[in-house]
Order: C-alpha cells, then structure tokens, then sequence
C-alpha cells in the first residue's frame, strides 16, 4: 500500500506537470506563422494567420517569410523565427518538408518550445526520401526538447484561448475533447458536433505523431479541468500496453469514446499511407475494448450521438424502452430497431393499458408498446396524458419519442394551427424530460423525408432546439437506439467493474 501511495502521487504529480507545461500549448499569447506566402488564394501559412484574425485571437500573430520587409497579410513579418524579438509561444509550421529540419533549427536557437508542424511529406509518403526526413526531424526534435504536434496535422483547436486556426468556427466552449489522427475528422466534428450543440474544450489532430504522441495528448486531457468527455479516432497505436492501462483509469470518470479506422485490410492500407500507422489486429481492438469499457463507435456521427447523452443524462442502466410514435410500420420498424440493438420494447401492463383506452380509440392505434397513437402527436393534453400514464409503467426505464418538424402547409388535412399546436407538444417534451417525476430519461427521434430538403433542414432545427435544451435529439430512431445502447453499456460496465473500497483513481485524487 505504501509502495502505491508513493507510486500513484508521482504520477499525479507527473500529470499536474504536464497541465503547467502544455498550457502555453493550448492557450498562446503569441502566435508565429511560418511560410506565410505573399499570395493569398490556396491553402497555407496565410490561411492559419486568416482564420486566427477572423476569430479574434487575442494574441499576437506574426508571419515568417525570408522575403518579409514589414508585413505580410496584415501582420507584422520577420525573415525567419530566429528574427522575432520574443519567443512566440507557439510556431505553426507551413512549409515544404525539406526545409522543416531548418525551422526547427531557428525554433531551437529562439527558444522556442511548441511546435505544429502542418507540413507533410513524410514517411505517410512510403518514400525513402520521406522516411529520412522524418528520421531527421525526429532527431532534432529530441535534441532541442521540442514539444511538437505533428507533421502532417492540423494542430490544435481551442476555443477557449481562441486559438482556432481551422475547423468550424466555435460557436462556444464546450466539455468534450477530441483526440484525432485525421484532421479531416476534426474538422468535420468541429462542424457537425456544434450542429447538435455540443462544444468543445480541445481538438488535437497529431498527424504522424512524431514529436508528442496521442498518449501525451490523453494524459494532459485526463487532468483537464475542461475536459469531461474524451473522443479518439485512431488508426495506429504505438505502445498498446500503456493506451489500455490509461484509457481504463480515465474511462472511470470521463468516459472514452473510440473510433477506430484501419480495421479492414483496405482500411489498413489506407491508414499507413495516411499516416504511417500500423493499423493492428481486429481481434486485439475486440479484446481492448472488452477491458477498458471505452465505447466503440463506427462513425464520426456515432460518435456525437454517443456524446449528446453524456452531455445531458444522467447514469442509468435499465434497457426496457417505451416507444412513443405514429404509424404502424413505423411502429414495428422502431421494434425491430430497439431489439437489434440490445433494448427490449415490453408490453405496457393491463392496468397502464385501461387508462390510455379510456381517451385513445383503438381503431387506428395501439396501445401496447410501441404506442402507435398518431392522434396525441398534435394534441398537448393528449399527449401529457399518455405520456405521464405510459411513463409511470413499473416496466419501462426510458422513453423514445417519435416527432416530425410540422408546418400549416405540410398537411392540408390538418386540425387549425397544426404548426402552433405541433410546437406547444415539444415544448412540453422538453420540460417533461427534465422534471418528469418518474427520473426515466427520455430523448427524441426527428424524422424527414430525405427527398424534402425543406423538411430536412426544418428536421435538423427541430433537433438543435431540443438538443439547446437540454433534450438529446437524433436523425432517426435507428441511432438514437444505437448511442442509447452503447450509453447504458458503459454504465453497466463501470457497475460491473466496480468494488467496494477500491483505491481511488487518478482523476479522483487531483480534484480532491
């Protein structure tokens, strides 16, 4: 017990370290651009220096172009790094691969400690020339004590600090945090994720991951008094032993959610000539996942699924669902759904069935589970009827509510202020879920005809305003079961792992 008491405040101490020495990473107050090009169409060090402007970065940027006199795209300009009266805080790197080895060399003399070096052309190109100048890179990166993101990324993402170079514009701060070897994938979720409300603390695309490696990356996260919850897409991992020792203490606390590519053998191939990364056996991930309890997810989408439940439920674990829809077909599909992904649909007891048949005629609705009852989908005393008498069942543990974005012109055959009347039943959602006296969660399946893109888009604001709610709301009910099923399995892993009077975890003992 002495041994890991002495064990477990090192390491603590270790990770505090690294809040303090990745700070100035993460939340710069100056910012150096090198291989800013005069021209200003295409993709380059000009842009990093556009986009910081454009979201108010309240540091200082410089450009660094060996032709610079004053100034270059509206900031001041210097001939290289070494010429910067200060050591900025941070240099992004934008320049053709042969010349990285000579910044990193100006970093060095500077005093320059972070780096993010954007520029590719290493060993993801398979090429020998590639390999040696990542061999180099490596060398000097080591040498001068270099704290590097990188090649071949697009860097850090933090809204907080404002330092957002690239990804979609922040529409806030968020909890979430995402560990990414593709900065495509970052920027896409950057995008998407904020569609559903959900904010992020950090974003790291580490490319090639040369200098610092993911498991830095998710060692500072762990310790992140930002962060709650931790995404990954991963196409390789170096020491395998040390990613599923971390991720099953942080996953204790902040949960963990993987995607990971490469699976396949063209996945594979794809993923070494993107980053140089061996992608690993599928049957070893399988065994990964059975022992740490991160949840696999399969998509980017998935992912922010999976998220918008930790973001806005609290733990639960039952898996008997009440299906609150209209239509019969849509009634079984929902079924058949629930049941492929590991969720039961029980049939209401006689007695919960007696008070809904007193006010929902039986022709032309179910009331078993699913409750097929298009006739309360419009009707706000209907619909808290049925709801509150369903909820109450002793058999169901949560609730899925089927809605459709409506108009006055969407259906002619319509009751008066079918719009009106459509949005007073969400409202009502929305506060039923939050103070519903049974504590049984409820989210929100938004459908739209694919072939209307006025519904499409009107679907994708009905489920932001929910989602700013406080309300998880999905694109169909297939996902909203898939993020649901992998929610509660994270729960019953952490029960299942759980003992009584276990040594407190990491996380747990630096915020006490």
């Amino acid at each position: 017990m002495v041994i890991w008491l002495f064990s477990h405040k090192w390491r603590v101490s270790l990770l505090m370290s690294k809040l303090e020495e990745f700070h100035s990473m993460f939340y710069p107050r100056s910012v150096a651009v090198v291989g800013v090009s005069t021209n200003p169409q295409g993709w380059g060090g000009h842009a990093f220096i556009r986009r910081l402007k454009k979201v108010g970065f309240p540091g200082d940027i410089y450009a660094v172009n060996p032709k610079a006199t004053n100034e270059v795209h509206g900031v001041k300009a210097y001939p290289s790094v070494k010429d910067i009266p200060v050591p900025p805080d941070m240099v992004i790197v934008s320049v053709p691969a042969r010349r990285v080895p000579e910044v990193l060399e100006d970093c060095i003399a500077a005093g320059v400690k972070n780096v993010h070096i954007f520029s590719s052309g290493f060993s993801e190109t398979q090429e020998e020339e590639g390999r040696q100048l990542e061999a180099r890179i490596v060398e000097i990166i080591k040498r001068g004590n270099l704290r590097v993101v990188g090649p071949n990324c697009m860097g850090l993402y933090v809204p907080a600090s404002k330092f957002t170079a690239w990804g979609a514009p922040p529409k806030g701060v968020g909890n979430m945090a995402f560990i990414s070897q593709s900065g495509g994938h970052g920027e896409i979720l950057s995008r998407y994720a904020q569609e559903l409300g959900i904010y992020f603390s950090k974003i790291i695309s580490f490319g090639n991951a040369r200098g610092l490696q993911a498991l830095d990356f998710l060692e500072y996260l762990a310790e992140d008094p930002d962060t709650g919850i931790i995404g990954m897409y991963l196409e390789g991992m170096s020491d395998g032993n040390r990613f599923t020792r971390l991720v099953k203490e942080i996953n204790r606390t902040k949960p963990v959610i993987i995607w990971k590519g490469g699976l396949t053998e063209s996945g594979a191939r794809a993923a070494a000539s993107h980053t140089a990364s061996m992608a690993g056996e599928a049957r070893i991930w399988d065994a990964f996942f059975a022992q740490t309890g991160a949840i696999r997810v399969n998509s980017l989408e998935e992912m922010a699924d999976v998220a918008l439940l930790f973001l806005h439920l609290k733990p639960f674990r039952g898996r008997r669902v009440l299906l609150l829809g209209g239509g019969g077909g849509n009634a079984v599909a929902m079924a058949d759904i629930c049941s492929r992904d590991g969720l039961t649909v029980p049939t209401l007891a006689e007695d919960t069935r007696r008070q809904l048949a007193e006010f929902i005629p039986l022709a032309g609705n179910s009331i078993r589970n699913p409750l097929d009852v298009w006739l309360v989908q419009h009707n706000l005393e209907m619909f808290r009827r049925c709801i509150e008498i369903a909820a109450a069942d002793p058999a169901i543990d949560l609730i899925i509510a089927d809605r459709y974005p409506h108009d006055d012109d969407m259906d002619d055959d319509g009751p008066p202020n079918f719009a009106e009347q459509s949005q007073r039943v969400d409202e009502f959602i929305v506060e039923f879920a939050k103070n519903n006296p049974f504590g049984k969660p409820l989210v929100v399946a938004v459908n739209a005809p694919t072939n209307d893109p006025n519904g499409v888009k009107a679907a994708a604001e009905l489920r932001l305003k929910f989602a700013l709610a406080g309300v998880p709301a999905y694109q169909s009910q297939a996902s909203a079961t898939r993020a649901l099923s992998r929610f509660i399995g994270y729960h019953e892993f952490l029960a299942k792992t759980q003992e009584v009077g276990a040594e407190p975890t990491l996380a747990s003992c630096c915020r006490s």
